[in-house]
């Protein structure tokens, strides 16, 4: 129980944003590279957010989730207000626009998510196979998002944001 506060304590302090707003970086049970310091190691299974921006009045924000065996199980892209939601181990792509629509029969609204086929195109993105990884391109952002889907989860999660890259690849890395 005590390891498990200090860990805790540790991460709030580590990613308060009024105590180091340039650091853009995240923590999970493997090895991350941010774009600006040395790679470090914490272990967490929460969800957290890996990276929120604004540039030229467009949104941006990615949120990751780790499994129990360290894959990430979960990320969601946010690009003006259109959600990309990957989920690993072959789970897929959905798309969820940012508009909602009338349900029929009902004065309910909901927003439409639908699982895409890859490569996908759409104004905002473009999402297709690029070698063994799948990327995602932004057209409104100069932002990428490479990764490595395998059994059980994400295994690799590249991201080049609007900031030159600093680390050998360009950007954040999940190993």
């Amino acid at each position: 129980m005590e390891s498990l506060r200090w860990t805790l304590a540790a991460c709030f302090y580590l990613f308060s944003e009024e105590i180091c707003p340039k650091r853009k970086w995240t923590f999970g049970s493997g090895v991350t590279v941010p774009f600006e310091g040395s790679p470090f190691y914490v272990h967490s299974s929460c969800r957290f957010t890996f990276l929120r921006f604004t540039h030229s009045r467009v949104d941006c924000d990615i949120t990751v989730q780790r499994g129990g065996g360290g894959l990430l199980t979960l990320v969601e892209i946010i690009i003006n207000k259109v959600k990309t939601v990957l989920r690993g181990g072959g789970g897929g792509v959905l798309v969820e626009n940012g508009r909602s629509e009338p349900e029929p029969h009902t004065c309910f609204r909901h927003r439409i998510r639908r699982q895409v086929s890859l490569p996908y195109d759409h104004t905002y993105q473009h999402i297709f196979r690029f070698g063994v990884y799948t990327r995602l391109k932004s057209s409104l952002l100069p932002l990428s998002v490479t990764w490595y889907d395998v059994p059980g989860g994400i295994d690799r999660l590249w991201v080049r944001g609007p900031n030159p890259p600093v680390t050998p690849f360009g950007g954040r890395r999940f190993n």
